[in-house]
C-alpha cells in the first residue's frame, strides 16, 4: 500500500514512534493504539484496565510518553532478535510525534510494508503498527528472497522442534458440563438467595476444551474426588449435529470446527477407551491430559508438517 492510504488508516492525533533502521538508510515508524496506552497505564498503578480509554483525544502527559517509550523500546528489541536470523538490523528511537504532518517518513505514494501486531493486556486487545518504506527493505530485498526460498524447500528442525514443544506446553481449559436447565427470564427474575433450583446430571457429559466439545464420559466419585470416566474423545464435529449444542457454539465456531483440517486430526487419532478395561476415571484437573498428551501430539505433528 502507499504511505498516503497508511497514513488514512488512523486518527488525526495518533502516537507515532519514528526510528532509524541501522545499516539501512531511511527511517520507519511505530503506531501505538491509545488502548494499549491506557490500558499499560492503568495496570501499572493498579487498575484493572475496565474503564474505556480517553487517551488520544488530548495531549499525552510526560509519564504516558515514558510508559510508551518503554513499551516501544520491548517492541524494537524483540523485532531485532526476529530479524537476527536473516538480517542483522539495529533500531534508533528517534523522536515522537501526534500527527502525521510531522512524521513524514516518506512521500505520500511511497509504497510500504505495514505489519500489525495485537497485543492483549488482562484480556483487552489493542494494536501496535509498523510501518517501513518499501525502498528502505531494498537493499536487502535479495537476502529477503534467498531465506524464503530456503524456508520453502528446507524445513528448518529446530524451529520445527520448538513449535511442536510450544504446541505440548500450550495450556487448555477443559471444562465438564454437568447439568443445563431451561427457565424462564420470569422465573430467574423472580429468584433468591436459597431457593434451590432443581436439576439432573446428564448422562452422558460433555466435556469441552477450549469451548470445543471433545470428551464424553460419565459422571462419578473416584478416590473422594468427583471425577468423570471418559467414555470416547471425538471429533468435535460429532457434538454439533444436536442443535442445542450447535446454538450454543453459534454458527462461525461450528464451522471451524466442521472443517478445520487440524480438527479431522481428533477423529484419526481419537482415542476410543470406552471398553470396560481401558476407561478410567480422572479428576476435572486432570481432563485435558488425555487431549493433551495424545491427541495434540497429532496436531503438533500435523502443524510442523504444513510449516
Amino acid at each position: 500500500k502507499s504511505y498516503e492510504n497508511f497514513v488514512n488508516e488512523f486518527p488525526e492525533r495518533t502516537n507515532i514512534n519514528i526510528v532509524g533502521i541501522r545499516p539501512l538508510r531511511g527511517v520507519g515508524c511505530w503506531i501505538v493504539d491509545p488502548g494499549v496506552v491506557y490500558i499499560a497505564i492503568d495496570n501499572m498503578f493498579g487498575g484493572e484496565g475496565r474503564l474505556p480509554p480517553k487517551l488520544g483525544l488530548r495531549e499525552y502527559t510526560a509519564t504516558e510518553l515514558r510508559i510508551i517509550r518503554r513499551l516501544v523500546d520491548a517492541l524494537l528489541s524483540e523485532y531485532e532478535k526476529a530479524w537476527k536470523a536473516v538480517y542483522e538490523i539495529k533500531f534508533d528511537f528517534m523522536r515522537q510525534e501526534t500527527n502525521f504532518g510531522f512524521a513524514k517518513i516518506t512521500s505520500p505514494s511511497e509504497m510500504v510494508l505495514h505489519s500489525k501486531f495485537t497485543i492483549e493486556i488482562n484480556g483487552r486487545p489493542g494494536d501496535v503498527d509498523l510501518c517501513i518504506p518499501f525502498w528502505v527493505l531494498e537493499p536487502v530485498k535479495s537476502i529477503l528472497y534467498n531465506n524464503m526460498q530456503g524456508f520453502a524447500s528446507e524445513p528448518d528442525e529446530h524451529w520445527a522442534n520448538l513449535l511442536s514443544d510450544q504446541v505440548h506446553e500450550a495450556p487448555v481449559t477443559a471444562v465438564a458440563v454437568l447439568a443445563r436447565k431451561q427457565m424462564l427470564l420470569g422465573e430467574i427474575a423472580s429468584l433468591s438467595v436459597g431457593e434451590i433450583i432443581p436439576i439432573e446430571i446428564m448422562d452422558p457429559i460433555t466435556v469441552y476444551v477450549d469451548g470445543l466439545p471433545v470428551i464424553r464420559g460419565q459422571y462419578g466419585v473416584k478416590n473422594g474426588r468427583y471425577s468423570v470416566k471418559i467414555q470416547t474423545i471425538q471429533h468435535p464435529a460429532e457434538f454439533l449435529k444436536s442443535p442445542l449444542e450447535s446454538a450454543r457454539l453459534g454458527p462461525s465456531m461450528m464451522r471451524g470446527a466442521e472443517q478445520g483440517e487440524l480438527y479431522e486430526q481428533f477423529s484419526d487419532g481419537a482415542l476410543n477407551i470406552s471398553d470396560g478395561a481401558s476407561a478410567q476415571a480422572v479428576s476435572p484437573g486432570d481432563l485435558a491430559k488425555p487431549v493433551v498428551s495424545d491427541t495434540i501430539n497429532s496436531l503438533a505433528d500435523t502443524l510442523v508438517a504444513k510449516s
